[in-house]
């Protein structure tokens, strides 16, 4: 099998699990017990919330949730005091920043939506004309979980702060974390989402960048952990494996990876009908392309018969009949209609290239009929 779709969950590296058995099966104690083996279990914990802090560029506070959909969530549940401001946020949101907002639509707030470019970055010109003094808050995602494209959010941040100088920033960081650049105090963020799954990590575990002196209102209630701000009993095992997983991602090797996906570009946008939608700063860890003449989720299903796995965009929004992102980015229904997305992770080889190429290239003669 060979699995091209890590941008909806990646697996887990041995080290990772041999890690997290550790915690399941002989420091299974709760951290918050007191007697020294949970002291034990506590200081491991911190220990790896410092590891990923420093991931992050080493400051802030970092408070951990079950997955980057709640730390989306918990940015929207605190973000936004009352009606008098407004929401600016851009087309380009996952599925778990894009419901919320619909949420907050639902209350009556101002939610101002700005236009992507055709590469899937921000439209810059637009999103100045959108925010205003009274903005409160600023969504936007760091790399594009459809397309990879790269948003400059170091420029956005910072033209935010000129003309709303009290607003918060948050971004969804999520396809972006461990594989492109993140020191959040440089980007200029206030709150930073990321997950461990997408790194070669445990499911249901993520967290959420805090800057420092930012306070949120509590997620949960309950017996203070996370500094109160998220009560209940840490997931030690998933944590530990988060932190693992993070040390083991950034010692990958991206060139090779970089290499696989320009390669594939390269062959397969050579043939007739088939495009790629990239941006000029773009994450080497997704290609997005658009077949004309096929349905996409047969192609898909032809694929796997072969053993090969890819995506077809969000997998939070697998169900949808079109794609929303693709749609703001300007592609035509026939073009969303025939889109793929292939994302890759360091368990894709480079001898996985000419498998790749043939079976896509025969199966795409076989839907147009040839």
């Amino acid at each position: 099998m060979i699995y091209l779709d890590n941008a909806a969950t990646t697996k887990p590296f041995d080290s990772v699990l041999q890690r997290m058995q550790v915690f399941a099966e002989e420091s299974y104690f709760n951290p918050s017990a007191l007697y020294a083996p949970a002291f034990a279990v506590a200081k491991e914990l911190e220990q790896a919330r410092q590891a990923l802090l420093s991931a992050l560029g080493g400051q802030g506070n970092l408070y951990f949730t079950s997955c980057a959909t709640e730390s989306n969530a918990w940015v929207f549940g605190s973000g936004i005091k009352n009606k008098k401001g407004n929401i600016v946020v851009s087309m380009g949101e996952h599925a778990s920043v894009y419901e919320n907002v619909q949420a907050c639509i639902g209350k009556g707030l101002d939610v101002r939506f700005v236009r992507l470019q055709s590469d899937g970055r921000i439209d810059t010109e637009d999103f100045l004309q959108k925010i205003d003094a009274a903005t409160t808050l600023v969504s936007i995602i760091h790399c594009s979980n459809e397309t990879g494209a790269i948003n400059n959010l170091k420029l956005l941040t910072y033209h935010a702060r000129s003309i709303a100088k009290n607003v918060l920033i948050h971004s969804d960081g999520v396809q972006a974390f461990g594989k492109i650049p993140t020191n959040c105090t440089d980007l200029g963020v206030d709150l930073y989402s990321i997950s461990a799954h997408k790194i070669g990590g445990p499911k249901g575990v993520g967290a959420l960048w805090v800057r420092d002196k930012l306070h949120l209102a509590p997620l949960l209630r309950g017996g203070g952990q996370e500094g109160g701000t998220r009560s209940g009993t840490e997931n030690t095992v998933g944590i530990i494996g988060f932190a693992q997983a993070a040390q083991c991602f950034s010692e990958i090797d991206r060139s090779r990876i970089a290499q696989l996906r320009e390669a594939l570009k390269e062959a397969l946008c050579r043939q007739k009908g088939i495009s790629c939608n990239e941006a000029e700063i773009q994450s080497p860890f997704v290609l997005s392309l658009s077949i004309e003449g096929i349905k996409a989720e047969i192609l898909q299903r032809k694929l796997s018969e072969c053993g090969i796995l890819v995506g077809l965009g969000s997998a939070c929004a697998a169900r949808l009949k079109t794609n929303r992102v693709l749609n703001a980015m300007g592609r035509s229904a026939k073009q969303i209609e025939g889109s793929i997305r292939l994302s890759f992770g360091p368990h894709n080889a480079n001898d996985d290239f000419t498998v790749i190429c043939n079976a896509l290239t025969d199966c795409i003669r076989q839907l147009r009929g040839f």
